[in-house]
């Protein structure tokens, strides 16, 4: 495929964020957070500015500054405030494409004295209990050559687990917190636990989609291909909308040989939602190709390059199409398209200069 590699994984996510700076009067997390918009809630000048600043840094992948900038805003908080630990947290477990760790060890470590020092301050709190264990969760899986003072894999694990257990018992979703629990389960090759923890999340939560993709993925690794597949189609059923449902369990089918079922997948998705993501219609069209239906492949490819001009990969397939069916110009004129909108350094630039000389002569 031709796309850009994202340059930074965000593992985790949380719902409710709480500052570090104590409060007497502080309220519940969802009273608070109601109360405080996600942006620009503060009424001192000080923090309008550091919000402008995280939101307006050039550098978005700069890390550092970033976290640095969270910690400010977090200590001029009055009050309870989503996003903030949210953001934190993003930043503390953040990976490169390759899975490196894009913050130094130290500050990753630092990060736990932010986190323990506002649950000491507010133990009541749901979504500090949840953070937590996320953050624990992330400590084990990040490299193993970082020294930590939370023990082992295991103990780690048990501590992140008993994190969970505070989060539910002060108030939040066990959707998210059963999903985070199966992470941890699955982590430890506790397959079985994981897929009871997925289970409850989908039963609390019908709607909570990560946790379909995630019952899926342990199937596979315990090679339950049909119960794989029964996980998706569940969710598809409960989520019809749900492009990333469907979008996998094509993948699924195609990965299996099972092409004319890939299709359908599709299909019967862009049937039940008339106004598809884009993405979906080269998918559709990748799947008719490997169905070997080149002439429908090849109008599902023009489509999603009118929806999205610069999906290059569609370009690619779609030219690939022509030149394998002798249709040298229209082959010129995908290519040539696509040689436009490529990067002067990406990696396929030189391949399609080739690939259009080639074609020239046929022309």
């Amino acid at each position: 495929m031709l796309g850009k590699i994202p340059s930074i994984f965000i593992l985790m996510s949380v719902m409710l964020i709480l500052s570090c700076k104590p409060n007497p009067t502080l309220k519940t997390d969802s009273t608070a957070d109601k109360e405080s918009p996600d942006t620009f809630g503060g009424t001192d000048k000080s923090i309008k500015d550091l919000e402008l600043k995280i939101i307006s840094t050039q550098d978005q992948e700069d890390l550092e500054t970033n976290y640095f900038l969270l910690l400010e805003l977090i200590a001029e908080r009055p009050r309870l405030y989503a996003k903030d630990f949210h953001s934190l947290l993003g930043l503390t477990l953040a990976r490169d494409y390759s899975g490196a760790n894009q913050l130094s060890d130290d500050l990753i470590l630092d990060a736990a004295r932010h986190f323990e020092e506002a649950l000491r301050q507010y133990p009541t709190s749901d979504s500090l209990h949840l953070i937590m264990a996320q953050y624990l969760f992330g400590l084990i899986t990040l490299d193993g050559s970082i020294s930590h003072p939370y023990g082992t894999v295991q103990t780690t694990g048990e501590r992140a687990l008993e994190s969970l257990k505070n989060a539910l018992s002060h108030g939040a979703k066990p959707s998210e917190c059963h999903y985070v629990e199966g992470n941890i389960y699955r982590f430890q090759n506790n397959f079985l636990d994981a897929i009871e923890a997925y289970r409850l999340s989908v039963s609390a939560d019908p709607q909570f989609i990560l946790a379909y993709e995630a019952g899926f993925n342990v199937s596979i690794e315990l090679d339950y291909p049909d119960q794989a597949v029964s996980w998706l189609n569940e969710g598809i059923e409960r989520n019809p909308s749900s492009y990333e449902l469907a979008n996998l369990l094509g993948h699924n089918f195609l990965g299996a040989g099972k092409e004319k079922l890939a299709v359908g997948v599709m299909e019967a998705y862009l049937k039940r939602n008339p106004e598809p993501p884009k993405k979906a219609l080269y998918d559709y069209g990748y799947f008719l190709e490997k169905d070997k239906q080149i002439k429908q492949a090849g109008i599902y490819y023009l489509k999603a390059i009118e929806a999205d001009t610069l999906n290059l990969d569609a370009y690619y397939r779609l030219g690939n199409l022509y030149e394998g069916q002798s249709e040298w110009k229209q082959a010129h004129e995908t290519f040539s398209e696509l040689l436009k909108r490529l990067p002067l350094n990406h990696a396929y630039h030189k391949e399609i200069r080739r690939t259009l000389e080639t074609i020239e002569r046929k022309l």
